[in-house]
């Protein structure tokens, strides 16, 4: 009875290899088995190859355009040196930095746990303190710069005093440290004094320092000149005019090849000589308060004014990424008929058609008054003076940046783009168009809005549709099995 029993159980398994359910699940087996095989082998033939795809919404992980030629130029050996402890390295990080590297290889990137060496951080500073852990420093042969890791991200504070991160900078740090540690020279703006000028925000000259800038100021009543090494001359809503010697020492630095910015406040007072200097190149202030008419080119309030975007290099890159200025009190900069043939103004910042300007400062009305001046009005302008050299052969250029408005250094508008323009600004006056438009991305969650239809349509998807298929597919399968 045992062999019986054995011989007969043998031949069952045997026949059991022999049915159609088996052999179907064999195949069914066989083949999951290949899949994974396959997917496998793609998965560690992909982490091999150096393309990334970023896929976040604001492309957190991808590096600027400008970044790129800046560091696709680089010929020299340029160190990023990260302070973490083993093992816990920001991932994040990491890997936007490995996009530099792998854009050029003079760049290295290389993690020092500053508790296993507690030393390591005396060679970078004076006076023997250690650096944050978190930090960066990005190095040359001939000079380094340390990133606070506090410096990596923008931080904004509600009413209530809660801080949070609004954006990470770390592209935007990065890429300014490599610039400077391989700069011949570093640029320096003169903030002209002596006429009651506005000082610059904390914030401003902060984030000046932040993109390499060295900020001086300069009285040209005891000064005999702009000092050579000035890079950009910034005159900051003065409240009185200057003097003709004065006027005559500016126009000396401009017409050699000089740059400046002029952020103009509108006054009570005539400023013969400012206005006698702005004319030279082609344009003048109206000395009139910009009212918008149209509702919607102002903010809250008429002479709140969100102008609309002309085209220029400075202008561009804040378009693409959707940014407007906040102009608050500003006047209007005329365009003069006769010029100079070498000069170039460009409009950067312009009023609808519907604004006007109040010439009457004490009026507390906000209806167009007689006497008023008709719009569109130019808040900001580029100006350009190219005049050819036949020594060099080459053009030489004098550029100016002029604006009829001094809120927009206003630290409380920055994040809507006031200080993008700024900035962009100063590196089209220094030729650094390179720079211009590399700026922190957002940290902040955006979410779906979707209106009532939509919802309906996502829940029938959801609750009827998707389970209709499951169910239907379930049940083709059992009546296909069923008829094996």
């Amino acid at each position: 009875m045992k062999k019986a029993d054995t011989k007969t159980n043998r031949k069952k398994i045997m026949d059991s290899f022999k049915d159609k359910k088996f052999k179907y699940g064999g195949y069914a087996t066989l083949l999951t088995a290949f899949v994974l095989a396959i997917l496998v082998v793609i998965n560690l033939v992909v982490d091999q190859i150096p393309f990334r795809l970023d896929l976040t919404e604001n492309r957190m992980f991808s590096l600027s355009d400008q970044t790129e030629k800046i560091v696709e130029n680089l010929d020299q050996e340029i160190r990023i040196i990260g302070l973490y402890q083993t093992g816990k390295e920001n991932t994040m990080f990491d890997e936007i930095l490995q996009r530099y590297r792998r854009i050029n290889k003079n760049i290295s990137i290389t993690y020092i746990d500053p508790v296993k060496n507690p030393t390591f951080s005396s060679k970078y500073t004076k006076d023997g303190t250690s650096l944050r852990e978190g930090s960066y420093i990005v190095e040359s042969d001939e000079r380094f710069k340390i990133i606070d890791y506090y410096d990596l991200f923008n931080i904004r504070a509600d009413q209530y005093g809660n801080t949070r991160a609004e954006s990470l900078a770390l592209e935007q740090r990065i890429t300014n440290a490599i610039q400077y540690v391989i700069a011949d020279k570093l640029p320096v703006i003169y903030t002209l004094e002596g006429h009651m000028e506005q000082a610059l925000p904390y914030e401003l000259r902060q984030q000046l320092e932040l993109e390499n800038y060295e900020i001086k100021t300069l009285s040209l009543l005891t000064e005999e000149s702009v000092p050579s090494d000035a890079t950009v001359l910034m005159v900051v809503a003065p409240q009185r005019d200057i003097t003709a010697e004065e006027e005559q020492k500016i126009r000396e630095y401009l017409e050699n090849q000089g740059r400046a910015i002029f952020l103009m406040e509108i006054v009570e007072n005539e400023m013969p000589n400012f206005s006698s200097l702005l004319k030279s190149y082609g344009i003048a202030l109206n000395r009139a308060l910009v009212i918008e008419g149209d509702r919607n080119n102002y903010f809250q309030n008429p002479a709140w004014i969100i102008p609309n975007m002309e085209s220029h290099e400075i202008i561009t890159p804040m378009r693409s990424n959707k940014m407007q200025v906040l102009a608050i009190g500003a006047q209007g900069i005329e365009i003069l008929d006769e010029k100079k043939r070498s000069i170039e103004v460009s409009p950067l910042l312009v009023t609808s058609d519907n604004a006007w300007g109040r010439t009457d400062l004490s009026s507390t009305t906000v209806e167009k008054e007689e006497g008023d001046l008709d719009g569109p009005f130019n808040v900001a302008v580029a100006i350009a003076d190219k005049e050819w050299n036949d020594e060099t052969s080459e053009y030489d250029e004098t550029k100016l940046v002029v604006v009829g408005d001094v809120e927009l250094l206003n630290p409380q508008f920055a994040s809507i783009g006031n200080s993008d323009f700024i900035l962009n600004s100063l590196n089209w006056l220094h030729d650094e168009q390179e720079s211009i438009s590399i700026r922190p991305k957002s940290l902040l969650s955006s979410y779906l809005r979707i209106n009532a239809f939509q919802k309906l349509v996502i829940a029938g998807i959801v609750v009827i549709l998707i389970p209709l298929v499951i169910l239907g597919a379930g049940l083709v399968m059992w009546l296909r099995r069923r008829h094996l």
